[in-house]
């Protein structure tokens, strides 16, 4: 239970994860819907942005306005929303393919990773969305990707390199399938139907969130292959060959983000802050061998023409590239899962004085920051949590002890941080209440409290 409240105020504080068709578009706490803009700078950051270009080399939003998939302009990815208890679902083949680091399902709808079935199927509906639109020559090179969300099921289905077949089927190199519902990673060195073995959907940039003015995911983007080493880093299961090993070149699946400190100018349009803000916040991930800062998103009519100007004013030189290795040390940390775990407590020292039996019981917290801490500003978080219905309390100085309702965890007090003691009962009868687990912590927010591990278990009752 030691992680219980953690889990407990994550779900008050974290963001609820995309959704697609009713589905979650991955656990909240998968590595793509979280935040990322407290951790540190990758040591070869300089070294990265200067191989990918040592000029200027600015963002381009690899997307479109037309949803014509005959259009010459025609740009992005799409994605379709099936039922997969409806439809029929289509044959696969894998002539020119990769059988053995792909997953497909049989005839009755039950996945085989990897495709080892004779007659392997997926829940391509009859007429899809198809990247570059549907091409009946394969010597016609594309990516031709076809993302498939079974609302039944909550699974992702993504093929890669997808031809129609006079007969019937298609034509695949490689697929994958995705549990939205799940963090598992693909077997290490597996492709998808990316290079870098992610999902491609849940890094897509979508008109609908950016519409919205919030982006709660990361977003994925391109290189020339020749620029990418030949490794990856979780969360990435793949790598290419194309670039060598030299460390001044970023592996597969390195994340960048936008400086915390460029500004976002107030009057562009909502979906270009939407935009900027989430790579920021969120980051985007060197996904596959393309064209340079290239962002994928979906073709849509929604799209705005200044959105696509004032997003593709930004330079590379105002990104910078993340190190996730810290986050291996975490207790927690699984590298076949992409669940970002929350960071090792900090030391700040906090414990209750008790007084009395359970029927009159008399709490103060004593609560001390850590000495780099000291002096500056913050707030005070105390929470009482109630193993027993889930039920969350947290106690504020002008109205005592409250129950949590809501996404908001209101603060005890706004403090300069030192040495802080706290009443938090007087006489009271806890026997009723089963067990009792009270925390405190101080940050500059709850999120932030939560994401430096600000926080410690200090009483807890039977």
């Amino acid at each position: 239970m030691r992680y219980l409240m953690a889990l407990c105020l994550a779900g008050l504080t974290q963001a609820a994860p995309p959704t697609i068709g009713g589905c979650p578009v991955l656990p909240a706490d998968h590595v793509f819907n979280s935040r990322i803009d407290d951790l540190p700078v990758h040591p070869r950051s300089a070294d990265f942005l200067t191989r990918i270009n040592s000029g200027t080399r600015r963002l381009h939003l690899d997307l479109g306005r037309s949803e014509d998939m005959q259009s010459s302009e025609y740009w992005g990815i799409p994605y379709n929303v099936v039922s997969g208890d409806s439809i029929t679902w289509q044959r696969v083949h894998y002539d020119q393919g990769w059988p053995g680091e792909s997953d497909c399902a049989d005839a009755s709808r039950q996945a085989f990773s990897p495709c080892s079935v004779s007659a392997p199927v997926l829940p391509i509906p009859p007429s899809p969305k198809v990247e570059g639109g549907i091409e009946t020559d394969p010597s016609r090179e594309g990516d031709h990707h076809i993302l498939m969300v079974d609302r039944d099921r909550c699974v992702l289905w993504e093929s890669y390199h997808s031809y129609p077949r006079p007969g019937g089927g298609w034509d695949v190199l490689s697929t994958a399938r995705f549990d939205l519902h799940s963090n598992r990673l693909r077997p290490a060195g597996w492709t998808s139907a990316d290079a870098a073995g992610f999902p491609i959907l849940p890094l897509l940039l979508r008109a609908d969130e950016a519409s919205l003015g919030e982006i709660r995911h990361a977003l994925r983007f391109t290189i020339q292959s020749s620029k990418i080493r030949n490794s990856y880093v979780w969360p990435a299961r793949h790598l290419t060959r194309n670039g060598d090993l030299s460390e001044t070149r970023p592996p597969m699946g390195q994340l960048f983000r936008l400086k915390a400190d460029y500004p976002i100018p107030a009057n562009y349009t909502v979906q270009a802050r939407a935009i900027l803000t989430a790579l920021k916040r969120y980051g985007m991930y060197l996904a596959d061998g393309g064209s340079d800062m290239y962002i994928q998103g979906e073709p849509s009519a929604r799209w705005e023409a200044a959105t696509i100007s004032q997003v593709q004013s930004v330079p590379h030189t105002a990104f910078e590239a993340v190190d996730l290795s810290s986050v291996a040390s975490r207790p927690g940390f699984d590298p076949d899962s992409a669940a970002l775990p929350p960071p090792a407590q900090h030391e700040l020292l906090a414990r209750v004085v008790s007084a009395g039996s359970a029927t009159r019981l008399d709490l103060g917290l004593v609560l001390d920051a850590a000495s780099r801490d000291q002096g500056r500003s913050g707030r005070l978080y105390i929470a009482a949590l109630l193993p027993r219905n889930g039920t969350l309390l947290a106690l504020t100085a002008s109205q005592g002890w409250q129950l949590v309702q809501g996404l908001a965890l209101p603060a005890y007090a706004d403090v300069t941080l030192g040495r802080h003691q706290v009443e938090l009962i007087r006489g009271a009868d806890l026997s009723a209440f089963g067990p009792v687990q009270v925390y405190a912590g101080y940050g500059d927010s709850a999120e932030e409290m939560l994401a430096q591990g600000r926080y410690r278990l200090v009483y807890a009752s039977e």
